[in-house]
């Protein structure tokens, strides 16, 4: 009988285990953060995120006076004429966030804004942005309360 507990009291551990793993495995990256810049002090990251086939990235918006600003959003990127889009859905629209023209520069828009900010590609930003670290600031803002 004893046997039996100690049997059923492994196997509970080992589920509870493979549960607990399961909510804190983290998605795979991309190997870098690619980084963009704009006047004014525009910033714009970009990490892809989840296996390459699932075509999602996170981006982050920095430097400027939206609600956007420093808040790092999972959107889908699609090609479209050789130039990488990423969207988001907001209020059940499809809204582009962000066109690169595949030459380092691009786009992004921003909700409420009438106008397109241009930015460019930056080595040195990018060179400072960590994939791991970006994922953890994604990931600990998901579980931050509104």
């Amino acid at each position: 009988m004893k046997a039996l507990l100690r049997l059923l009291s492994l196997c509970l551990l080992l589920v509870a285990a493979s549960v607990i793993h399961a909510e804190t495995a983290r998605p795979e990256v991309g190997p870098q953060v690619r980084a963009y810049s704009g006047s004014e002090g525009l910033k714009v990251w970009v990490l892809r995120v989840g296996p390459r086939t699932a075509n999602e990235a996170l981006i982050q918006v920095g430097g400027i006076d939206h609600d956007w600003n420093m808040k790092i959003q999972k959107m889908t990127m699609e090609m479209v004429r050789e130039q990488p889009r990423y969207s988001l859905t907001i209020k059940g629209e499809k809204f582009v966030a962000l066109i690169l023209d595949g030459e380092g520069g691009g786009e992004i828009y921003l909700p409420g804004e009438a106008k397109a900010r241009h930015v460019s590609y930056s080595a040195e930003l990018s060179e400072q942005g960590s994939p791991e670290g970006f994922l953890t600031d994604y990931l600990g803002q998901a579980k931050a309360p509104r």
